[in-house]
C-alpha cells in the first residue's frame, strides 16, 4: 500500500516533535511505500532526503483560506496527490483544509474546542472568543467532512471529541518522548547554559497563548520578594521579547535560548533541576514523558489534562496564581526527598505511554483498518454479497 504522510500543517510546537519521531520511524520501515509532505520547518530536520525525489519527498507550507476550509480543495496538495497516487493519506495533525481523493486519517489536537471551562477560554477577551467560535465552525467542518477517521492522544480527548463528532471513527494513540532520548550518541551536547549555582527550571515550548508563559515574570517577582536568598532561573526556548516583561529587573532570572532542536533537548533536561509547565490547555504535551525519561521532576498546572497524563508523577499548582506557583517551586526545590520520589514515580509512569515504535505501529494499524473499511478486498466483497443473498 502506498501511504502519503501529510505534515504540511505543522509550523511550531510539540506537533513538530511528534512528526520528527514518526517520520524517523517510517523511513526505516518497508511494510508499505511511504511518501511525505513536509512543512518547511520540519524539512530542516530531514535534509538528508533529496527534494529531487519528487515521488517520495515534498515540501509545502499550507496557507489556510476560507475557500479551502469550505471546499477541501488545495491546488498544491491536489497536484502532489496526483503525482504520488497514494492509496490513503494520513495527516499527522489537522485541520488540513484539504479533502484528498482517497481515504483520509487525521490527527486531532485542538483541545481548545472541548475544554470550555478552561481558564484560557474563560479569560479570553470577547472578540477572541467570537473568533474562536467562528474558527470552530470551519475546523469542525474540516474534521467532520474531510476525514474518514480521527486520532487523539488521550482517552479523555477521544471521549470529548466523540461528543462533538459522534458519527466519526475516533481512535486513541498516546504521545510519547522522541526516540532521540533513547540514543545518547545522537544528543547534541554543545548546547550551552550560563554557569549557575541555583535551581534551573526548564520550559521547552513555543510561545502559544495557552502555554501561559506570561505568568513567569510574575512568578519571578514573587519568589525574589518572598525568598530573597533563593537562587533560581527560568530557561525558556523563546527569543527575548516574545513575552512581555514590564519589570526589566526580572530579566536576570531568565535565560532565552530561542528555538532548539530535538537533539538538544536531552542535554537541556540533564542540565536542569526541574521541568516547569504552566499551561492552561493541552491534549497532550510530550514534555511530560520527556521529563520523566530524563528524571527531571515536573511542576505543572493543576488541570484535568495534566493529571490525566502525569498522575502522581508531578507537583501541581494553580496556573493563574503566581503565589501558588512560587510556593510549589520553592517547596519542591528545597525538598530533596520529594525530588527523589518524583524521579522514581516518573520512571514508573512512563509505562503508561507508547514508545515511539509502538505509537508508529498503532498509527499504521489504524491507517490499514481505515483503508480496508473503504476498500474491502474482492473476497470480502464477495463474501458480504453472498451473505446478503442468503439472507
Amino acid at each position: 500500500m502506498k501511504i502519503l504522510i501529510n505534515c504540511s500543517t505543522l509550523k511550531k510546537g510539540g506537533v513538530l516533535q511528534v512528526a520528527h519521531s514518526f517520520v524517523s520511524e517510517l523511513v526505516e520501515r518497508s511494510d508499505h511505500e511511504y511518501c511525505f509532505i513536509f512543512s518547511p520547518l520540519l524539512r530542516k530536520d530531514f535534509q538528508g532526503y533529496k527534494e529531487e525525489d519528487e515521488l517520495h519527498f515534498h515540501t509545502y507550507d499550507v496557507n489556510p483560506t476560507m475557500m479551502k476550509a469550505l471546499t477541501g480543495r488545495d491546488k498544491t496538495l491536489d497536484r502532489i496527490f496526483a503525482k504520488v497516487k497514494p492509496d490513503i493519506v494520513f495527516s499527522l495533525f489537522g485541520p488540513t483544509y484539504w479533502k484528498p481523493k482517497s481515504a483520509h486519517v487525521c490527527g486531532y489536537a485542538k483541545a481548545v474546542y472541548f475544554y470550555p471551562d478552561s481558564p484560557f477560554i474563560q479569560n479570553m477577551p470577547l472578540l477572541r472568543k467570537l473568533k474562536l467560535k467562528f474558527l470552530k465552525v470551519f475546523h469542525m467542518n474540516d474534521f467532520k467532512n474531510f476525514n474518514d477517521a480521527l486520532i487523539t492522544e488521550t482517552n479523555d480527548a477521544s471521549f470529548r471529541l466523540s461528543k462533538i463528532l459522534p458519527q466519526k471513527n475516533i481512535y486513541t494513540v498516546s504521545n510519547t518522548y522522541n526516540q532521540i532520548f533513547d540514543n545518547p550518541q545522537n544528543w547534541d551536547t554543545n548546547v550551552k547554559l550560563p554557569t549557575f549555582d541555583g535551581i534551573t527550571l526548564l520550559t521547552i515550548t513555543a510561545n502559544y497563548r495557552h502555554k501561559n508563559l506570561s505568568v513567569i515574570p510574575k512568578v519571578a517577582a514573587y519568589l525574589s520578594n518572598k525568598y530573597p536568598s533563593f537562587k533560581f532561573r527560568f530557561v525558556l526556548t523563546l527569543r527575548e521579547g516574545e513575552i512581555e516583561i514590564t519589570d526589566k529587573n526580572m530579566l536576570k532570572y531568565m535565560v532565552f535560548l530561542g528555538r532548539v532542536s530535538i537533539y538538544q533537548c536531552p542535554t537541556l533536561y540533564k542540565k536542569s533541576d526541574l521541568m516547569f509547565m504552566p499551561t492552561l490547555l493541552e491534549c497532550f504535551s510530550a514534555t511530560y514523558p520527556e521529563a520523566m525519561k530524563m528524571e527531571t521532576p515536573i511542576l505543572t498546572s493543576d488541570m484535568p489534562f495534566a493529571r490525566d497524563v502525569c498522575g502522581d508523577a508531578a507537583i501541581y499548582f494553580d496556573p493563574l496564581s503566581p503565589e501558588s506557583i512560587g510556593e510549589a517551586i520553592y517547596g519542591l526545590a528545597t525538598d530533596k526527598a520529594m525530588i527523589s520520589e518524583l524521579r522514581s514515580k516518573g520512571k514508573k509512569r512512563l509505562s503508561h505511554f507508547n514508545d515511539s515504535k509502538a505509537r508508529t505501529q498503532k498509527y499504521i494499524e489504524i491507517i490499514e483498518k481505515t483503508y480496508e473499511t473503504n476498500h474491502p478486498t474482492h473476497n470480502e466483497r464477495g463474501f458480504k454479497q453472498l451473505i446478503s443473498i442468503k439472507s
